[in-house]
């Protein structure tokens, strides 16, 4: 190297050293397994090794440096092999695509059978380097694979039985269809996570056990139970094999099927043949059967009704022939190839005698056989079975004669008597019979002269039944009742016949008749019919009736175009006036307003009682809306006028809900809702009104089916809790208990009021659930505070009218107490006046006298807004009133809200009772309750109701908080 030139030697070596190094690589392209082709910025091959043509199918020397991609294409495709069907520049354009696209996006480039994958990579100076890769074998092994795997799940969802795969650990990592449906699962994540809860307690060991030894290498076949995730018990068999996971990893496979119904029909076939045993033991039913090589396989009670020697199993048909009485072995005969003859019966039933081996007796058999026969109606096998029926021929022979003395006692009791002989065709008529048709004694019986005094509409049915009784095309006996036409004054009168026909094996013997005249009972029957449609009180139509008249009348309209109106009534107050007049006071009322009311409406239309005070009107044909409104109007002022009920002018108001058809609803079923929605706003608008449907009541409805759907919900998910209040004693600020109050958690754990699910209040179920609940949580805290020492006093829980409407509400509130360990003089029991006044009342004085006499406090809530409140504090066990909020919240409004407070305690103090004031929010209202010698509030004031677990705090400082109120009232600071 001199002055920065290299010498020509140097130069050469380089060269050749570059020259080496570029045959070594142009050698290993050539060679390379995949094709490669580099594309310049122009879209043309700058180079590519000869496998990159034989993957493209191109003749060796065919494809080079400088050819473009669209050149490339229509060499591909005048050689074939391509998609047909595209254009050279769409091929260009896919195949440009394929090249430059994201790998995500990139296909497969297929060619006569083959596949591979092209790999490109831009390099620095803009070239477009790709490589061809054959991946036709891991293709068609990808393909094969998917293929066997679809197999295998096709397989094993079609598989009748469960299959599950456990891991080492005992985690379901698999399960097929069958497997989620057997155990109640939505996903195989779902039931993974249930674990052992899909196994019954009882089998978890065994359980355990077997999946060790599986796991060991061991296969088990066992049986248990398993518990579906929604609840459901069944019995499985399962087969447990080893399994070897694709890592190598030990697993267990189990096929389970169901066996409950095979195990449930295996114990029914043993518990039927165990009853078939019984009932052939308790019968005497002996059965036989009759090979094809014509002997009588003998049963052991077949052996002892036959008298046969008792080791005998096998007699032949000649042996069991001489058992027959002599007399009837011809007819049995008969009758057996008669029956066997008879392709159309498999069946063959007669009666004969037998005379038992052993001691020669005579007893009579009832036999029943039936063949079993191939394809050409031979008789391959009979199976029958003998009952003894001697006892039964005895007493028909008894029967016979009683028969005989009956006809006799029938005339003594005033039945007329006809007795008939098919064979002579002689008639009897007994002198009763004759005086009740009506005809002289002389007079010659005969069938024409008894259905000619039929009525005409009845005379078909009875020649039919009587013909049929004689001809024996019908049953032994009928009853029929028919009128008839007296001859001696033609009077129309009801009468009922008895048939029947004493059969013997010639024929029959004779036809019976006994007649009686049920006039006087029919005409009953009218009443009782009537009485199946009328509201006895009123003798209007009841809901039944309504019901079908409402159907007929959409109907007609429907055919008629023409519209029928609906109107629901309810009498406003009624409950009060009835609880304080009394029931027959009531009840005159009511018969008093039904009359009324059915002579304000229009002739043709129906007026019904539903029940209590829920009346209704149809009105069809109703020319318009405004045709109703002036009906609803009349029954108004028609009812306005004061009823007069012993010497007391009672205003009877009403509220009344309207519906037109097919306005309002397309059925009857929708025309009531409609209707009773109506009448539903009428009563809530203030009563005394008219209310016609419009759409938007249903929201009102909706509204309400919302708040018992949220209550009924907050039950059933355990989110119905008590919150408590403070009550104090007003004078020393001391806290002397707690009311629980009603609160409910939503889905987010948000506490509301009652208000937000008050109409679940009306669903006596419901309310009912909810009433339980409180207590139950109330009795549980009570159990907690006790046992942390907390000194809360007593719990005051209410109780609503539903929880009496069953007759053990007190045994119950006191088993809870008892199980809880609880004393009673913990527990009070508020009830307001309602209890006392709806259905369940009668229960209600049996439950606080029950509960009253084990300690437990009754308070009386909301005292003086209700009705007979007097009444009640006399007949009822009653320790504490409690002044509603109303009273105290308008205490210095309202004077005659303080005149009823001080009424309240004096009467309080006068009878020994506790009183309580409620609502108390300021200290204005607490100064003047304990000037009115209130002794007891509780409200805002004080406290807010609270969770259980602030209880304790609050009794620590509420009390001195309470105090310094109680020195600012004194005070005279308000």
């Amino acid at each position: 190297m001199a002055g920065g030139k290299q010498c020509p030697d140097d130069l050469a070596q380089e060269n050749e050293r570059l020259r080496a190094r570029l045959r070594v690589l142009e050698d290993a392209i050539d060679n390379m397994i995949p094709g490669l082709c580099v594309f310049d910025a122009d879209r043309r091959i700058a180079a590519c090794n000869p496998r990159f043509s034989e993957l493209l199918g191109f003749p060796e020397g065919t494809i080079g440096p400088g050819m473009t991609s669209r050149e490339l294409v229509e060499k591909g495709m005048a050689v074939g092999d391509y998609p047909a069907g595209m254009t050279a520049d769409e091929l260009d354009r896919l195949l440009w695509h394929n090249l430059t696209c994201a790998d995500a996006e990139r296909q497969p480039l297929t060619r006569g059978g083959q596949v591979f994958s092209a790999r490109p990579q831009r390099t620095p100076l803009g070239n477009l380097v790709t490589t061809f890769h054959d991946i036709t074998y891991r293709t068609r092994t990808e393909q094969a694979l998917r293929a066997s795997e679809a197999r295998l799940t096709a397989i094993l969802g079609a598989m009748p039985e469960a299959v599950g795969i456990y891991d080492t650990d005992g985690t379901l990592v698999y399960t097929n269809p069958q497997g989620l449906e057997l155990l109640q699962a939505d996903s195989l994540e779902q039931l993974a996570a249930a674990g052992t809860q899909a196994v019954a307690s009882e089998y978890l060991d065994l359980c355990a056990d077997v999946h060790r030894r599986v796991i060991a290498g061991e296969s088990i076949n066992w049986t248990y139970e398993m518990i579906g995730l929604k609840g459901r018990r069944f019995h499985v068999e399962a087969n447990s094999v080893p399994f070897r996971a694709p890592d190598g990893a030990h697993q267990r496979m189990c096929i389970a099927r169901d066996v409950t119904a095979r195990e449930r029909n295996q114990e029914a076939l043993r518990l039927s043949e165990e009853r078939l045993r019984l009932v052939q033991e308790a019968t005497g039913l002996a059965d036989f059967e009759v090979g094809m090589d014509g002997m009588v396989i003998c049963s052991k009670r077949f052996v002892e009704q036959t008298g046969l020697p008792v080791d005998t199993t096998r007699l032949s048909i000649e042996e069991w022939c001489k058992i027959i009485h002599p007399e009837d072995l011809a007819r049995v005969r008969e009758e057996i190839a008669a029956a066997l003859k008879d392709l159309a019966s498999d069946v063959c039933r007669n009666e004969f005698r037998i005379v038992r081996c052993d001691n020669g007796e005579v007893r009579w058999i009832s036999s029943l056989t039936t063949f079993q026969r191939d394809d050409r109606g031979h008789t391959v096998r009979s199976i029958g079975s003998h009952l003894d029926v001697t006892n039964r021929k005895h007493a028909e022979e008894a029967l016979r004669v009683s028969e005989e003395r009956f006809r006799f006692a029938a005339e003594a009791a005033g039945m007329g008597v006809w007795d008939y002989d098919p064979k002579t065709g002689q008639r009897e008529w007994s002198d009763r019979l004759m005086e009740i048709l009506g005809l002289e004694p002389d007079v010659e019986p005969s069938l024409e002269l008894a259905s000619g005094q039929v009525h005409p509409a009845d005379r078909e049915v009875f020649i039919e039944r009587l013909t049929e009784l004689r001809d024996g095309t019908g049953p032994n006996r009928f009853t029929l009742s028919f009128r008839i036409t007296r001859a001696s004054d033609r009077a129309e009168r009801w009468v009922a016949i008895n048939g029947w026909r004493a059969d013997r094996s010639e024929g029959f013997r004779r036809i019976i008749l006994t007649a009686r005249d049920v006039t006087e009972e029919k005409t009953a029957e009218d009443r009782i019919r009537w009485s199946a449609s009328h509201d006895g009180l009123t003798r209007l139509a009841n809901r039944s009736a309504f019901q079908d008249r409402l159907d007929r009348a959409i109907q007609t309209a429907r055919t008629n175009k023409t519209q029928a109106g609906l109107l629901m009534i309810d009498l406003d107050h009624f409950k009060q006036i009835n609880d304080a007049l009394g029931h027959d006071a009531g009840d005159k009322l009511l018969q008093a307003f039904a009359q009324r009311l059915r002579g304000a409406v229009r002739l043709g239309d129906t007026v019904a009682r539903f029940g209590g005070d829920e009346f209704a009107v149809l009105v069809p044909d109703l020319p318009s809306g405004q045709d109703l409104a002036e009906l609803c109007r009349s029954i108004h002022e028609r009812l306005r006028e004061p009823f007069i009920q012993d010497g007391r002018l009672l205003d009877c108001r009403i509220s009344v809900g309207a519906a037109i058809y097919p306005l309002h609803g397309a059925t009857p079923r929708d025309l009531l809702i409609s209707a009773d929605m109506a009448l539903y706003a009428a009563k809530t608008a203030g009563r005394s009104t008219t209310v016609e449907y419009r759409p938007e009541l249903r929201h009102e409805v909706q509204r309400f089916a919302s708040m018992v759907s949220l209550a009924r919900r907050a039950v059933q998910e355990d989110r119905i809790l008590p919150f408590y209040q403070p009550q104090l004693d007003l004078g020393t600020g001391k806290i002397v208990g707690f009311e629980a109050l009603l609160r409910w958690r939503d889905s987010k754990n948000a506490v509301h009021l009652p208000s937000t699910i008050e109409a679940a209040f009306e669903d006596h179920e419901v309310a009912a659930d909810i009433s339980d609940r409180i207590i139950e949580c109330a009795i549980g805290d009570m159990r907690l505070w006790l046992d942390d020492g907390v000194d809360f006093g007593h719990i005051a829980v209410n109780a609503s009218a539903a929880e009496f409407r069953r007759d053990d509400f007190g045994e119950r509130v006191l088993e809870s107490l008892r199980r809880a360990n609880i004393p009673s003089r913990y527990f009070q029991l508020e009830v307001t006046e309602t209890v006392f006044l709806g259905r369940g009342a009668e229960f209600v004085h049996r439950a606080l006298g029950l509960l009253s006499s084990e300690g437990v406090k009754i308070a009386l809530d909301d005292f003086g807004t209700g009705y007979a409140s007097l009444r009640h504090l006399k007949q009822f066990p009653v320790d504490i009133l409690k002044i509603d909020q109303s009273f105290v919240r308008d205490m210095g409004k309202e004077p005659g809200d303080e005149a009823i407070i001080r009424a309240v305690v004096n009467l309080g103090k006068n009878l020994n009772i506790k009183v309580v004031a409620e609502g108390i929010e300021n200290m204005r209202q607490a100064k003047r309750l304990i000037e009115l010698g209130c002794d007891f509030g509780q409200g805002f004031l004080f406290s807010k109701a609270v969770p259980s677990e602030r209880v304790p705090p609050l009794l620590s400082h509420l009390p001195q908080r309470a105090r310094e109120q109680r020195l600012r009232v004194a005070a005279g600071r308000v």
